[in-house]
């Protein structure tokens, strides 16, 4: 039997923003350890090799970063400029907002993808079997442009989706070079094989990062120091509409001070909020109550976070409207959290299902006040984290995406 492993090359099209940084790091390991010859493609080379040294992995003979470049005449000859890690027309003002002009207006352009990919490998000998978009949620989705990537590039690629659409409408559905999708929710993925016959989907398990730093972390200490024994709930991660601050502020203004201390840690998109949540925000700032912490940051070092997830009691992750998986149910059975989540939805249900903490209505302050006494007075049995561990493994995720890239390069 053949040895013979493909070329895959994987691409990251925004760095920054740890959850994506950490998934490129983690796929990009596991191609490595399965022996594969692997291209890297990001606009953060150094965070890269940061997460593969964690890993061991920056000496692999099989690894290969290229570089994130495009030709200067074509950087001039495109009427699109970087800003903030989006696409932004430099004749659109940037104080209007997207939906009032396109709702795709700060999205990524199939062509620079395509541009990227060329440019890179321009340069290089040997070209991958299989490109692997890590993030295929940031880009412009009309036929249209996906029909002149087509021209432009033509190696076969298949992509990661956060947040699928209901059915696959998406023009790059449409162009033979993409072979396919994988989805972290398996329902999604049968959907989507029943409603395109000629392209795989894939489920892959919510796998996450559980990394933690040698000794206590000084952001830990700190939150210990002022926690004062009482029980942490911890609420992270980037901070928008979905994270339900307007509840979140108001389940910390009813819990007693002397039982609870609250965290939340993550940068804030004050844009993405909604006028409750920043009404909610102002209000609890002008009282700011001795028993809250807030880090409006971003943590680049997920060893940090995770060892803060680690020193916390009770994860908050009640999110609203929120339909789609998060790996804060993965920390949360890393480092045996209880969590509490929004009841229906793919959380809810993972929770409920997994007995991992507990579901509650996302507007139903009442309610998260009991089931967080709840989980401090009835701890969750360790085979509960366990069970859900096994299930949500990099063993399952790396056999799903080695199954999956083998039917997408037959």
């Amino acid at each position: 039997m053949s040895s013979y492993k493909p070329i895959i090359l994987v691409y990251n099209p925004l760095a920054g923003h740890g959850h994506l940084d950490s998934w490129s790091a983690m796929v990009t390991n596991l191609l490595l350890q399965e022996g594969y010859k692997v291209f890297v493609l990001t606009p953060n080379k150094i965070d890269l090799l940061s997460r593969l040294s964690a890993m061991n992995m920056t000496n692999a003979s099989n690894l290969q970063i290229l570089e994130w470049a495009l030709p200067v005449q074509n950087i001039f000859k495109r009427i699109y400029r970087k800003i903030s890690g989006k696409i932004i027309p430099l004749k659109v003002k940037q104080n209007v907002e997207p939906s009032a002009v396109d709702p795709e207006l700060n999205y990524l352009e199939p062509m620079e993808f395509a541009e990227r990919i060329h440019f890179a490998l321009s340069k290089e000998v040997s070209s991958p079997h299989l490109i692997i978009n890590m993030y295929m949620d940031l880009y412009r989705t009309d036929y249209s442009r996906w029909n002149h990537f087509e021209s432009r590039m033509r190696i076969p690629w298949v992509g990661l989706r956060f947040i699928p659409a209901k059915d696959p409408i998406e023009g790059y559905y449409f162009i033979p070079s993409c072979r396919g999708m994988a989805f972290l929710d398996e329902d999604v993925c049968q959907r989507y094989q029943k409603s395109i016959f000629d392209k795989n989907f894939a489920y892959f398990p919510d796998i996450t990062d559980a990394s933690l730093p040698t000794k206590k972390s000084e952001l830990s200490v700190e939150i210990l120091k002022r926690a004062r024994g009482r029980k942490v709930v911890f609420l992270g991660g980037t901070i928008g509409r979905s994270k339900n601050l307007e509840k979140w502020y108001e389940l910390i203004s009813i819990a007693n001070p002397e039982r609870w201390f609250f965290l939340q840690i993550g940068e804030i998109r004050f844009e993405n909020l909604t006028t409750g949540d920043i009404a909610a925000q102002n209000k609890c700032l002008r009282m700011m109550p001795e028993n809250l912490l807030i880090k409006n940051e971003y943590l680049p070092d997920e060893k940090i976070f995770n060892d803060v997830i680690f020193n916390s009691d009770v994860l908050f992750a009640v999110y609203r409207d929120f339909k789609i998986s998060s790996n804060m149910l993965g920390k949360a059975a890393a480092f045996e959290r209880p969590i509490l989540v929004a009841q229906g939805n793919l959380m809810g249900q993972r929770v409920n299902e997994y007995q991992i903490g507990i579901a509650v209505p996302e507007d139903n302050v009442l309610m998260m006040l009991q089931a967080l006494e709840h989980l401090v007075q009835n701890p969750i049995p360790n085979q509960h984290f366990v069970a859900y561990r096994e299930e949500f493994s990099e063993k399952v995720f790396s056999k799903s995406m080695i199954e999956f890239i083998g039917k997408c390069i037959q």
